[in-house]
């Protein structure tokens, strides 16, 4: 396929670049800093970049509106999910009050990326805080769902490594989930109550069994079920096909490309996220900006709000 697409830098750098959520009521797309804990709105309208560090936050692992209530946002902090308020511009935000925690039996971990369900329910993982261990060798990870009505979290899978993107296919019911460590996708079917069964490895990364130097990272999914998965220390999204073809390689002049998200009025632009922090990034890397991908000539569906009853 030709690259008839263009890549747009969108200042200002992140340390670590996560998360990226399109938000269709305002015109905006938010993302995070997950490392300092700091989260970015970038304005369509506007094509400016609002940003805010949250008093009482030390990491964000990410940023999706609330449902309902223009102002408030889940964010993933360590253990914790926290209901933070934010006007969108102001440099300050404040946690509201907690969500939910994970078990104190599993404080070793932290949370990573999460997600809402097209039915408004909130999913997480985590992983092995990396002051601990090595997480792409030690599967202490889990992956849960939260939802409002039942005010419970319920475990979806344990001994993960890496837990990263997630994928909803609404026309052929499956659910899909990176585990960065295993540098494979994940392929479940989705019950009435949002559980997950029949897992399965939908497309493995390794190479004879081993690390191709590169993994897969965040996930979007587009109208037609292809998958467009973030390819860290590989200046890449893959978008792969429904019966596993790699349709497409979208580079990215960024090597630590992190996570991917469609927006724009038409759903039709991808923002891809990057990562300054971490390891081997070149001093020529823009590394940490948000990039804009126009000209794809495919359109993702809207990613939905937590259902929250505040």
């Amino acid at each position: 396929m030709g690259e008839r697409y263009q890549v747009e830098t969108i200042p200002p750098f992140t340390e670590l670049g996560e998360g990226p959520h399109w938000d269709i009521a305002t015109q905006s797309l938010y993302y995070v800093s997950l490392s300092n804990g700091w989260i970015y709105r970038w304005d369509y309208v506007e094509q400016k970049v609002y940003s805010a560090s949250i008093d009482g936050v030390q990491e964000a692992s990410f940023i999706i509106p609330v449902k309902g209530h223009r102002e408030c946002f889940v964010v993933g902090d360590l253990n914790r999910v926290t209901v933070i308020r934010w006007d969108g511009r102001s440099g300050k935000a404040a946690v509201w009050r907690e969500l939910v925690a994970t078990d104190p039996k599993v404080a070793h971990n932290r949370l990573n990326d999460g997600k809402v369900d097209p039915w408004g329910r909130l999913y997480f993982g985590t992983m092995l805080k990396e002051q601990l261990g090595d997480p792409f060798t030690k599967g202490s990870g889990h992956l849960y769902r939260y939802c409002d009505r039942t005010k419970k979290l319920v475990e979806q899978e344990r001994n993960l490594f890496i837990s990263n993107g997630l994928a909803w296919n609404r026309q052929t019911n499956k659910f899909y989930f990176v585990d960065s460590g295993a540098n494979e996708i994940k392929e479940y079917d989705i019950d009435l109550e949002g559980n997950f069964t029949n897992g399965k490895t939908w497309y493995d990364f390794k190479v004879n069994g081993k690390s191709p130097g590169y993994f897969c990272d965040g996930m979007t999914i587009d109208v037609e079920g292809n998958l467009y998965v973030a390819m860290f220390d590989y200046y890449k999204v893959l978008k792969i096909s429904p019966d596993k073809k790699i349709l497409q390689e979208i580079k990215i002049p960024a090597q630590q490309v992190t996570s991917v998200a469609f927006g724009g009025p038409n759903l039709d632009e991808l923002f891809v996220t990057t990562a300054a922090k971490l390891v081997r990034v070149p001093q020529k890397d823009p590394a940490g900006a948000l990039f804009r991908i126009t000209g794809l000539g495919a359109k993702g569906l809207p990613m939905n709000d937590v259902v929250l009853d505040l």
